[in-house]
């Protein structure tokens, strides 16, 4: 069997596990991880605009 397949399984399963064994502190993370991506998703648009923006402003 594939090391990939069994860790991502057992990932699987400790994620269901914690869903189901405290669901308030998952939707915790869940949260969390979810401002993550979007603060990041953020900083790339601002960079990815300065980034726009000098190259428009040298020309």
């Amino acid at each position: 069997m594939d090391f990939k397949k069994i860790a991502l399984a057992l990932v699987g399963l400790f994620a269901i596990y914690s869903i189901i064994s405290s669901p308030s502190q998952a939707a915790d993370v869940v949260q969390v991880v979810f401002e993550w991506i979007s603060e990041a998703a953020k900083a790339i648009g601002d960079v990815m605009s300065d980034l726009l923006d000098d190259a428009s402003s040298s020309e």
